[in-house]
């Protein structure tokens, strides 16, 4: 039922904790096995917002089936979504809803009925309770099991290509697209513009996928299940790579190199993890084969704008 050893899992921890440090891939497998068996809540400590990796990690180690809940309190109740998981602002409501899944916080945003969940949490077994914290506040007490310390990506330049290629394959598995749906200049422009933090690049690969894949930006913010608006905004900050930001020019598949095909054979080697394929892809063309319209006809694909991105 639970897939604490299964490769996918192990891959990933490796994707975020670095393929070189074996010790702390097996101290973060042992703190989510006490975590998942209700001993010990699971502690992920590292910069920005570590809600997509607490995402990650449930859907690898109990699956899309179980909910994953959020309880942010800046935030009303939101049912889940392709783009973001539920969220309720209330803890003991949040609990309610994660019954059999997971239900995480952020460490500096608890809600007001912290006190009243954590009863709660104390008195069942079937919620596995995760808390994303900036820093690691258990080393004063030398609390067990360890925290899960995700280090930057700045940090770790060697590695940042085959965590590219790793999100890429996992955007392409679960798109249903042909390994050629992520190209080297794709690779290359997420290194150089997108590689800030994990979540951006997982965010990246999985646009650029739809948008390579797709007729015009509507079809893709479809199959991404995001507002049109919101991509177009994401977009509009951006100079893509080619064949995206101009859609009327034929779409030529430029080669992989072979180190990126050897990380993303690795990658594809995994179960895929389905959070997109339950959308419609019959609306996107045929693989190989562009939109011959003109920009403006084929929908916004813009090269500049305003707006926060998604």
């Amino acid at each position: 039922m639970l897939a604490t050893n299964s490769a996918s899992l192990r891959r990933f921890m490796r994707r975020l904790l670095g393929w070189s440090d074996n010790r702390a891939v097996e101290l973060a497998i042992r703190s989510l096995k006490t975590a998942i068996d209700h001993r010990a809540a699971l502690v992920l400590c590292g910069e920005g917002d570590l809600v997509p990796i607490a995402h990650g990690l449930h859907r690898r180690a109990l699956g899309d089936d179980r909910p994953f809940v959020v309880c942010d309190p800046r935030r009303t109740n939101m049912p889940e979504s392709v783009r973001s998981p539920a969220n309720r602002p209330s803890g003991v409501a949040a609990l309610e809803v994660a019954a059999g899944g997971s239900l995480c916080v952020r460490a500096r945003r608890l809600p007001h009925d912290f006190p009243a969940l954590v009863a709660q949490l104390r008195a069942i077994d079937d919620v596995l309770f995760m808390v994303c914290a900036q820093r690691d506040y258990t080393m004063q007490l030398l609390g067990r099991p360890a925290p899960i310390t995700v280090p930057p990506l700045a940090r770790r330049a060697a590695e940042v290509d085959q965590v590219i290629a790793e999100y890429a394959a996992e955007a392409i598995a679960e798109l249903g697209v042909p390994r050629t749906a992520f190209t080297a200049a794709d690779h290359r422009w997420v290194r150089e513009h997108a590689a800030g933090s994990l979540s951006e690049v997982e965010k990246a690969t999985l646009r650029l996928v739809a948008l390579r894949t797709s007729r015009n930006t509507s079809v893709a913010a479809a199959r991404l299940g995001m507002a049109l608006v919101s991509l177009t905004r994401w977009l509009g900050r951006r100079t893509l790579p080619p064949m995206i930001s101009n859609q009327s020019e034929p779409c030529v598949s430029i080669a992989p190199t072979a180190q990126l095909v050897g990380h993303l054979d690795d990658a594809i080697a995994g179960p895929p993890i389905g959070r997109v394929n339950a959308l419609n892809h019959g609306s996107a063309e045929p693989f190989g084969k562009c939109d011959t319209r003109t920009s403006s006809e084929a929908g916004p694909m813009l090269t500049s704008g305003a707006g926060d991105a998604p």
